[in-house]
């Protein structure tokens, strides 16, 4: 009997040293929705991170899934019951319509590596469609035509200002007056190539009225024969 009382305290130390650990929290919860964002924005979240454990709790790199997206976290080291800051910014410039995105933070937690998911619609003031000028079968020194439609999708009236490209005998032709919202304009491409080219491959920048849209880069490809 005296050697299990003496045993018992040891096993009992034992237990707690082996349950002893940091434990992640994060208080807002590991998804959140950004909401509607204007095209060329960036979009910012804060989270708060706590150790909810009884170790210290070091956090290491936080990962993410994409370049448009980066992070600051204020504290890496947190004493059981602390708290720190986790600053999460979304680029939305390369993006449009819905989209997902991931973060991982990185610790010295039973699992190392804690999800966080984000979601955001990134909202365009002028739509164009298709996102293309496409000249088939083009012929050399005759002029050929190709349209897209710009929707306004904003509650303002917007205009087209102006384009420039660096592709030779090309002309973007459009009506002079202001799209109103929820209106349509139709612009029509002009091309007389010079030189046939198995294949056309190019762009150009159209500038608008928009302070989030200033410039929209339609690409141009097809043919010449």
């Amino acid at each position: 009997m005296k050697m299990t009382l003496w045993i018992l305290p040891a096993v009992l130390a034992f237990a707690g040293a082996t349950t002893a650990q940091p434990k992640l929290q994060i208080l807002e919860g590991a998804k959140f929705d950004l909401g509607k964002v204007d095209r060329g924005t960036v979009a910012t979240k804060r989270l708060t991170l706590k150790n909810v454990g009884n170790e210290k709790l070091v956090i290491g790199n936080v990962e993410v899934s994409c370049g448009c997206t980066g992070t600051v976290v204020s504290s890496k080291e947190l004493k059981p019951g602390d708290t720190t800051s986790l600053l999460i910014t979304f680029n939305s410039k390369n993006f449009t319509g819905q989209v997902h995105k991931s973060v991982w933070v990185n610790a010295n937690t039973p699992e190392p590596r804690t999800m966080i998911e984000f979601s955001a619609t990134v909202m365009e003031d002028l739509v164009f469609s298709p996102m293309q000028f496409y000249f088939k079968d083009a012929q050399v020194e005759r002029k050929s035509t190709a349209k897209i439609t710009v929707k306004n999708e904003s509650g303002k009236e917007l205009m087209i200002t102006g384009f420039r490209t660096q592709l030779e005998n090309f002309t973007i032709k459009y009506p002079p007056k202001a799209i109103s919202p929820g209106g349509s304009m139709e612009l029509t491409a002009e091309f007389t190539p010079k030189r046939a080219m198995p294949v056309l491959s190019d762009g150009v920048f159209i500038t608008t009225s928009s302070q989030s849209q200033s410039e929209v880069y339609i690409y141009i490809f097809g043919n010449v024969k």
